[in-house]
């Protein structure tokens, strides 16, 4: 087990003289914040620090960065392409069949029509 060091009573003096300062200029700021140049500072600093944040997570690399969003809008674009590509495919396809059918109906109607026709065609 390591051995614990005791601070020496000047250690102890600085330590307590940094934790001293730090309260004083806590209470500077607190006292700073009933002055009106000082609020109107902060407010500003506070305006800066969100376009700051703003302006970070735009340009990181989490899901909400430019970039992030950038790529889910270009899959999508594929995506609508892909389909864009598979209505073109099917169309075709639709539309070569709906004629076939079309045809082999006209010639069922006129074999209906004509059986004379059809009778000296056999």
């Amino acid at each position: 087990m390591e051995k614990r060091n005791k601070r020496t009573p000047q250690e102890l003096i600085e330590a307590t003289e940094a934790r001293l300062e730090k309260l004083r200029l806590r209470e500077a700021k607190q006292h700073a914040l009933t002055n009106p140049e000082v609020t109107f500072l902060t407010e500003e600093l506070d305006v800066l620090q969100k376009e700051i944040l703003t302006a970070k997570k735009l340009l990181g690399a989490g899901p909400q960065s430019a970039t992030a969003r950038i790529q889910k809008h270009e899959d999508w674009i594929m995506k609508i392409q892909n389909q864009v590509d598979e209505a073109e495919t099917a169309l075709k396809f639709s539309e070569a069949r709906k004629a076939d059918i079309q045809s082999q109906i006209q010639d069922e109607i006129s074999k209906i029509l004509h059986p004379e026709e059809n009778a000296l065609e056999a």
